[in-house]
């Protein structure tokens, strides 16, 4: 499931094709280009260990000249005659050289021509004729040396390393790139090959570390592009599926939820997507090719570096995990024992009162002995698991570096390539590192995938249906008809058969104790949500067949939790509407008392206000959201004042705009003030989502147990029960 959901969300990359592909290229290259570099590194410590210089007959180990000699005994006499045919040497010599006998010359120099021969045809084939024609003429002085060579070895830069390495693949490899660049291996000026060869793979280090560098900085910037245009997809889609959801206005949780989804898991995809698209391309092709060249140097052993590693990643995770999983259990436990010595600590004055002295540090005694086993098992699991993983790394390290040491002894690998290996195989963790960490963020990101699809698929609560007729402005009533509400998600029943009806021009408070019902009812009549069974009907048109801009335009909701948004003041009492101009949304701020305060902003109605804004005072913000109201002169107003205690000089210019905007229009209060509530010709009272009471201030406080108890705790006026 999880990985069809992240699926469904890599889905949206495909809206940017070109950047998705310019990033995967981008990272295989950055990929191999890493790895290039390091062979440019084994090239470059080869020359440094070697001097370039082509191995003589003599320089061989006792097992390479065995297989030299094996090797030309088996050869054809045609074959060996083509060989010595090209060596500048009396061709009596060269018969002799051929034939597979002994002869006047001493045994090592008559071997000592023979392996120059074999050179010479090495190179031609490999590298080229007129690399073998320049090893050839150095190899027999037909050439002025440098005066600080080695007259019995050849300096010939690259060619060296094609030589020491004739069993390898890397062997051929070189030889064609060499014979594409003779400077790899043709001398300068003064007769040193070295040192153009040198400059090269230095200028080729340089070329190649900017190719790198480029191929990042297109892989980064190409999977941001692609990310970015599938996550402001999905946002976008996601922002107006909130809209949809109308239950998460209702919900304690519901925005919170939304928000979640629109912020924490959507960038959680994102790292996950970037991670996938980079990281997850990359770090393999590193760690295969990096296992290709060490291989290559040498198979075996660089089969037994990777056994080993494997070893020990699977033993040392394995035991690693028990011991972490002991040291996590042993926190916990110990938190759990320190929470009951706080509470035995707390048990003062109940021990001293009751003479349970003995028995409390019984207790604290028991708990201190199970805090220190716990504590001793965290400890014991910290110490254990990070020691232990060096410890069998070590070990590991050592036999290889035994079995290494063993090979190289006997000739079968160089040091040069010995420690190309070691650096090639220690090289591998930091891909590695770095694949593992990506993957456990890519898994975060499967994880969030999973909670957005779950918000995205489920199914819109409010919708306009086809042919829906338009509604006049209420000129008769508003009606609730055995309405309820539940949300199925969570079992939650905010309304239960609610009836009740509202004459145009009417002022009615709904109080109760619990807010979400009665925001339930307020956001019922501008369908926010819809109900789950009855009707809410205006002036007789059930509210779910009427098109729901007729609907909203003609009320205006005031609620405490979105009283002002961060934008300038003229933007939050206009809307941004092109159509509310300047001289209107001053007027409607100057009717609920608010052009005064704004006119002291720095910049007046342009003043940016909201979370990252100008700070306003709360009565201050619920003046801007009745100008925001009033603007548009609706026919039902609907007001949810703020839980906020306001200044005592805001109650009276509020009590004041109240009496200027509430003749002529219908009023449902959800108040927090008791002048509000004298104010309103009818109360309606709600508790455990029935209506339970009808009726005016006065009468409900008499005849309503339930009222008199709510208006004690949530007003704070007993003394006006009297009244």
């Amino acid at each position: 499931m999880e990985r069809t959901a992240f699926a469904r969300a890599w889905d949206y990359l495909k809206h940017a094709p070109v950047a998705r592909w310019s990033a995967g290229v981008g990272a295989a290259m950055s990929g191999a280009l890493f790895v290039a570099l390091l062979f440019v590194l084994v090239l470059f410590a080869d020359l440094i260990v070697s001097q370039g210089k082509v191995p003589n007959y003599s320089d061989l180990s006792n097992v390479e000249q065995q297989d030299f000699r094996r090797k030309w005994a088996e050869m054809s006499l045609q074959a060996r005659s083509d060989m010595v045919a090209m060596l500048p040497l009396p061709d009596s010599e060269k018969s002799l050289l051929a034939e597979n006998t002994e002869s006047s010359l001493d045994v090592l120099a008559l071997q000592s021509l023979r392996w120059k021969a074999s050179v010479g045809s090495l190179l031609e084939r490999r590298a080229g004729v007129s690399a073998a024609t320049a090893y050839r003429d150095r190899a027999f002085a037909h050439v002025d040396l440098p005066a600080n060579s080695d007259p019995e070895r050849v300096q010939l830069g690259v060619l060296s390393f094609v030589v020491r390495s004739r069993n390898h693949f890397l062997s051929p490899l070189v030889g064609w790139i060499s014979s594409w660049n003779p400077w790899m291996w043709r001398p300068a000026g003064g007769g040193a090959a070295n040192w153009p060869y040198l400059l090269g793979l230095l200028g080729v280090g340089a070329m190649l570390a900017l190719l790198r560098f480029l191929s990042v900085v297109v892989m980064q910037h190409a999977a941001s592009l692609a990310t970015l245009e599938a996550i402001t997809r999905l946002r976008r889609i996601i922002f107006h599926h909130t809209y949809r959801l109308g239950s998460l206005a209702v919900k304690p949780a519901g925005p919170s939820e939304a928000v979640s989804t629109f912020t924490r898991h959507v960038e959680a995809v994102h790292d996950g997507m970037f991670a996938r698209l980079t990281v997850a391309i990359r770090e393999p092709v590193k760690i295969v090719l990096l296992i290709v060249l060490a291989l290559s140097l040498h198979f075996w052993l660089g089969l037994a570096f990777l056994c080993a590693a494997v070893v020990v990643w699977l033993v040392g995770r394995h035991i690693a995990t028990w011991f972490r999983r002991q040291a996590r259990t042993g926190a916990r436990s110990a938190a759990g024992q320190l929470m009951l010595l706080q509470e035995s600590i707390q048990m003062m004055r109940l021990a001293k009162c009751y003479l349970m002295e003995l028995f409390n540090q019984q207790r604290v005694e028991r708990q201190l002995h199970e805090y220190s086993k716990s504590q001793h098992r965290r400890f014991r699991g910290e110490s254990v698991y990070r020691p232990l993983v060096v410890f069998l790394g070590t070990l590991a390290a050592g036999g290889l570096l035994f079995v290494a040491g063993w090979i190289a002894l006997a000739g079968g690998i160089g040091v040069a390539n010995l420690v190309i290996m070691a650096t090639a195989m220690v090289s591998l963790y930091f891909p590695i590192d770095v694949w593992l960490a990506q993957r456990r963020l890519i898994h975060r990101a499967e994880e969030a995938a999973v909670e957005i699809f779950d918000f995205l698929d489920r199914r819109g609560e409010v919708g306009q249906v086809a042919g829906a007729e338009f509604l006049r402005a209420m000129s008769q009533k508003l009606e609730f008809d055995q309405v309820s509400l539940r949300d199925e998600t969570i079992g939650r029943l905010f309304l239960d058969r609610v009836s009740f009806s509202i004459s145009a021009g009417q002022k009615v408070a709904i109080v109760g104790s619990d807010i979400d019902e009665k925001r339930a009812a307020m956001y019922l009549v501008p369908r926010l949500l819809d109900p789950t069974t009855g009707e809410v009907r205006i002036d007789g048109k059930n509210l779910r067949w009427v098109t729901l801009d007729s609907l909203r335009n003609q009320i205006a909701v005031v609620s405490q939790q979105n009283l002002i948004f961060n934008d300038t003041v003229a933007n939050n009492i206009g809307c941004g509407d092109p159509s509310f101009s300047i001289p209107q949304i001053i007027e409607a701020a100057k009717t609920v008392h608010a052009h005064r305060f704004v006119e002291k902003l720095p910049y007046g109605y342009e003043t940016t206000v909201g979370e990252t804004g100008h700070s306003l005072r709360v009565s201050e913000q619920f003046r801007i959201a009745l100008a925001r109201a009033i603007l548009r002169d609706p026919a039902v107003l609907i007001i949810e004042e703020p839980e906020t205690p306001l200044d005592e000089g805001a109650k009276a210019l509020i009590d004041d705009a109240y009496e200027r905007i509430l003749p002529d229009r219908t009023v449902i209060f959800l108040p927090r003030r008791l002048s509000t509530l004298r104010l309103c010709e009818r109360v309606l009272l709600l508790h455990e989502g029935r209506l339970q009471a009808d009726g005016t201030h006065r009468s409900l406080l008499q005849d309503s147990e339930l009222y008199r108890h709510l208006h004690f705790f949530e007003y704070n006026m007993h003394t006006e029960k009297a009244g």
